[in-house]
C-alpha cells in the first residue's frame, strides 16, 4: 500500500501524521471533462534545495539550507492554498518552510520520490552522470523498456496515480499549489503530462536548478499547461 502523508509544518507545531490514506484509481479521474470557465489553478512545481548526492535521505545541505529559506521568502507574497512534497527528506525539508509561511500542512506523498535507478554498475564518480544518462534516454522515448532498478513504467504508473488524485482535488479551484520533488521524475513526467508540446531536447538543456521551478496552469476541464521551465519560457505555450 502507497504512503500519502498530511504533515503538520515542523516550524509550527511537532511534526506529526495527521492522516494516512491510500490512492486509488477509482473512476473520478476519467469523468466527463469540465468546460473551461475559470482561470484556473496554479502550480509550481518546484525541485528541491541541495544536498550531498548520492546519498538520497540526506538532510539538506548548508547550501540547500539557505536555497530553502531563499524560496520561502520568494514565495511570501504568492497566495498558497496547499503544499505537497516526496516523502524523501531533502524534498521534504525544501517544502517544509514555505509551508509554515504560510500556515499550511504539507502533504507528503511517495509517488512523488525520485527516480530509484540503480547505477552501482559504474564507479561513484560516475554514478551521477550514469543517472543522467538513463533519465536523458527515458525523456527522449529511448530504452523504456529497459529497467535499471525502477522502470519507465513504474515511474509513470506512481506518477500517474498521484496526478489523478491531485486533479480530482483541485481541477475546480482557484488558487496556487507548491508541489516539492525531483529533477528526475520532473523531466520524465511533466512533458507527458503538460497539453502543450514540451521537447526532450528542451528539457534537458533546461535542468533544473536546486529550488528551480516548473510554472503551469490547471484548467477546470483537468489539462495543464505548462508556461516556463527553470526561468525559461517554454517554446511554443500559450
Amino acid at each position: 500500500m502507497k504512503r500519502r502523508a498530511r504533515l503538520l509544518s515542523a516550524a509550527v507545531a511537532a511534526v506529526a501524521v495527521v492522516a494516512i490514506a491510500p490512492l486509488t484509481d477509482g473512476g473520478e479521474a476519467a469523468a466527463k471533462p469540465r468546460p473551461d470557465h475559470g482561470r484556473g489553478y496554479d502550480v509550481l512545481f518546484v525541485r528541491h534545495a541541495h544536498t550531498n548526492y548520492p546519498q538520497p535521505e540526506q538532510e539538506l545541505s548548508a547550501r540547500g539550507i539557505a536555497e530553502a529559506d531563499a524560496l520561502t521568502e520568494r514565495l511570501a507574497d504568492v497566495p498558497l492554498d496547499a503544499v505537497y512534497t516526496s516523502m524523501m527528506v531533502r524534498s521534504f525539508q525544501t517544502g517544509d518552510g514555505v509551508a509554515a509561511d504560510h500556515d499550511l500542512p504539507v502533504t507528503a506523498d511517495e509517488d512523488l520520490s525520485e527516480v530509484a535507478l540503480d547505477v552501482s554498475d559504474v564507479p561513484p564518480a560516475q554514478q551521477a552522470e550514469r543517472y543522467l544518462g538513463i533519465i536523458s534516454a527515458w525523456v527522449h522515448g529511448e530504452d523504456r523498456d529497459q529497467a535499471y532498478g525502477e522502470s519507465y513504467q513504474q515511474v509513470e504508473h506512481r506518477w500517474n496515480d498521484w496526478w489523478r488524485g491531485f486533479v480530482r482535488e483541485h481541477r475546480g479551484d482557484d488558487g496556487t499549489a507548491m508541489v516539492v520533488a525531483h529533477g528526475g521524475i520532473y523531466s520524465l513526467m511533466l512533458p507527458e503530462t503538460c497539453a502543450n508540446t514540451v521537447d526532450p531536447d528542451f528539457v534537458m538543456a533546461n535542468q533544473l536548478d536546486n529550488t528551480g521551478m516548473v510554472r503551469a496552469r490547471l484548467q477546470p476541464n483537468g489539462r495543464l499547461t505548462c508556461t516556463e521551465w527553470n526561468g525559461v519560457p517554454i517554446p511554443g505555450a500559450p
